[in-house]
């Protein structure tokens, strides 16, 4: 597919950008603060407990991405969102070769007739029980150079390790649609966690069985593309008390539950 306006960005140089126009605006950034419990005081605020200190708030909203559900859990609410491995490698910076973001039609073809999800398991993930179910890929050149293509989809818990043969499976399938990528190598890897929810869906919007506690969520392998426009959306819903109609079909009524 060709898609002539598509754009793209710089994860790491976006995300730092939107922390400093938060931080003018007067948003307080903490980081490296696990977080070991979230109770509700008797005057209504929520009071999160972290490794080095505790904050107090009247609204909360959780976008911890492939972490609301252990966070959920300190809150008595069960939220189906798993989380989801995804491996990315790059090569050496070369001259411009790659003119276009490339993705897969194989794995949405057969996602499309097996989607794989059951009670446990989001959809469309790559590896079903440990085996391969389908092949996918994404990628494109950066402005520095590199070629950097993915696509695995594993449900392995929170395992960070790079699998190996993944890379290689991804590599390889890179360099069919790419011949020029079987002469070079890769220089990197890295993974990452997708929050999956699993029906499939985002889950934006506010708990119905908490008061004050709202969540952006669920937004899979999208969430860079997606998150900025579903974090104006839960910050209007919550400013304002409107819930956009867009967000409808992601209202967490339909899948967050009281923890048994």
């Amino acid at each position: 597919m060709h898609f002539p306006l598509r754009g793209q960005a710089d994860p790491k140089k976006a995300t730092r950008a939107f922390a400093a126009a938060a931080a003018q605006r007067g948003a307080n950034i903490l980081t490296d603060r696990e977080v070991t419990g979230i109770n509700r005081k008797a005057e209504g605020t929520y009071r999160v407990t972290c490794s080095e200190e505790a904050h107090e708030a009247r609204q909360l909203i959780l976008a911890a991405g492939a972490w609301c559900g252990p966070l959920g859990e300190m809150l008595g609410v069960r939220i189906p969102i798993v989380p989801v491995r995804g491996q990315m490698w790059a090569t050496q910076p070369l001259p411009p070769r790659v003119f276009y973001s490339l993705s897969s039609a194989e794995s949405y073809s057969h996602w499309n007739h097996s989607p794989g999800n059951d009670a446990q398991t989001p959809p469309e993930l790559t590896h079903i029980d440990g085996r391969r179910a389908t092949r996918h890929l994404y990628g494109r050149q950066n402005r520095d150079g590199e070629i950097i293509f993915g696509g695995d989809r594993e449900l392995v818990g929170y395992e960070y390790t790079v699998d190996a043969g993944g890379v290689e499976v991804n590599f390889g399938h890179a360099s069919e649609i790419l011949p020029m990528l079987g002469g070079l190598a890769i220089s990197r890897t890295w993974s990452g966690m997708m929050p999956f929810s699993l029906d499939g869906r985002p889950v934006i919007g506010k708990i119905p069985q908490l008061d004050d506690v709202y969540i952006v969520s669920g937004l899979a392998s999208s969430g860079f593309g997606r998150g900025p426009m579903a974090g104006k959306l839960i910050a209007d819903y919550v400013h304002t008390g409107h819930r956009a109609h867009v967000l409808s079909e992601s209202d967490p009524a339909r899948c967050v539950s009281r923890s048994e």
